[in-house]
């Protein structure tokens, strides 16, 4: 099992009608990842009132993707990933307990004591980890890091062509920017490297 916790910095910096409407935001990504990875979820994501998002997942897929959702919002936050075992007690993730959650919020503390990175992500791996697991973490944070180089305009462009699987012409409707301009910027980008990737993972 794997355990994703994600603390939102930016949200302490806002005012109350602007932090409520973040809220809404961050819940309607965080159902956008239950429902389309619903067979990874061991539990449902959810957003605690100490603005963390708790995620309880078996694949990298929900959490790269939600990554990637966030990092559209250009939102600042902590990633911290930990394997261990999980007490299901109820099916939202932050009413879950057991090892896997304190090795995330651990990998999260290692991270506050870089007070120079803005953005990171850390990661504790159970000694009696699977490889599968072990691989999942893997590959979260290397697919993460390579999002991390991409602009606002790149991530949302790319967002589309990975996970929405929209050729240029149907990115260049959605967005409203022209075909050249998309594809311009799209190869910039390791975008299609990494669509190549991800389905390869996928397949594995």
């Amino acid at each position: 099992m794997i355990a994703t916790i994600i603390d939102i910095v930016s949200s302490k910096d806002i005012n109350a009608h602007e932090r409520k409407k973040l809220d809404k935001k961050i819940r309607d990504i965080l159902c956008q990842t239950h429902t389309r990875f619903r067979e990874y979820c061991l539990a449902i994501p959810t957003l605690t009132q100490g603005d963390s998002i708790e995620l309880l997942v078996t694949s990298w897929q929900p959490i790269v993707f939600l990554l990637h959702r966030l990092l559209m919002e250009e939102l600042k936050f902590r990633v911290g990933l930990g394997t261990g075992t999980a007490i299901i007690q109820k099916e939202v993730a932050d009413e879950c307990d057991g090892s896997v959650f304190w090795n995330a919020r651990n990998a999260i503390d290692e991270i506050k004591k870089m007070k120079y990175m803005s953005i990171s992500l850390g990661f504790i791996i159970d000694d009696k980890t699977s490889s599968d697991e072990r691989n999942a973490v893997t590959n979260s944070v290397l697919l993460y890091t390579s999002l991390l180089s991409l602009t606002t305009a790149q991530l949302e462009y790319c967002f589309y062509y990975i996970w929405e699987k929209k050729q240029i012409s149907e990115i260049s409707e959605v967005t409203r920017t022209s075909k050249g301009n998309i594809s311009k910027t799209l190869s910039k980008t390791p975008c299609y490297l990494l669509e190549r990737v991800m389905a390869f993972l996928n397949e594995m």
